[in-house]
């Protein structure tokens, strides 16, 4: 077994916030906030043909706007430097991201349980958006929290790297509209293998079981994709 690789500062930014956000990102968030009340009510709206076409054109004309304006090669803000793009990752992220209207967005944060031990948990409130059966949550986005919030578990270890296995077994089915608890934690450490559990829970009802293997990613390979990312070759 190889030995364990030192990503911790590779990684920041990637599972915790290494600082407040950005005028420039508070202006995007602001915004995917108002992408995902469109999409809400996309949904569900009953309004005439009429008022849909009216309101798909205002899309239109900002869609047009930010269009004809100036796109940054890697999608950053215009006065983030190369490396900088670490540090905003998490609000970039699909699931937890606040300036991705494709992110809940779920919080996901670190605490102590009743035993001391650090663990990753997360709260999320899934919308109409996110429905598989009638009334409950698509189990692919079930699994894709999952994968975020082992994430931020494994993170704990100080050696993070990326997802090797995802498992997730469906206990029972997730309310939309209500808000869900999720927990993650290391269960073992390999060398670069992390292994990591997590539950989610309604309440007092058990909804989901997850466990997740990482690798710890050693920092020439995480460069090598830096550079892919913004351009290079592979």
């Amino acid at each position: 077994m190889n030995d364990v690789v030192d990503n911790s500062n590779n990684f920041t930014g990637f599972h915790i916030r290494t600082g407040e956000m950005s005028e420039y990102d508070q202006a995007r968030s602001d915004f995917a906030e108002e992408v995902r009340a469109v999409i809400g009510e996309l949904l569900s709206t009953s309004a005439s043909i009429a008022d849909i076409r009216a309101a798909h054109k205002h899309v239109t004309n900002a869609v047009a706007l930010l269009g004809q304006r100036e796109h940054a090669q890697d999608f950053f803000g215009p006065s983030e430097a190369a490396l900088a793009v670490i540090g905003s990752f998490l609000d970039r992220s699909p699931i937890v991201g606040a300036i991705n209207p494709l992110a809940v967005p779920m919080r996901v944060f670190s605490e102590r349980d009743d035993s001391g031990e650090m663990i990753a948990v997360g709260r999320v409130i899934f919308g109409t958006a996110y429905e598989g059966p009638p009334g409950c949550v698509h189990g692919g986005f079930i699994a894709a929290a999952f994968d975020e919030v082992l994430g931020v578990a494994q993170s704990l270890s100080g050696n993070p790297g990326m997802t090797v296995n995802l498992s997730v077994d469906y206990r029972s089915p997730t309310p939309l509209n209500q808000q869900l608890l999720f927990r993650g934690r290391i269960t073992k450490i390999d060398g670069r293998k992390i292994s990591t559990i997590g539950t989610l829970h309604y309440g007092d009802t058990l909804c989901a079981e997850a466990s997740g293997l990482f690798i710890s990613m050693r920092p020439e390979v995480f460069e090598k994709l830096l550079k892919i990312r913004q351009g290079g070759k592979h």
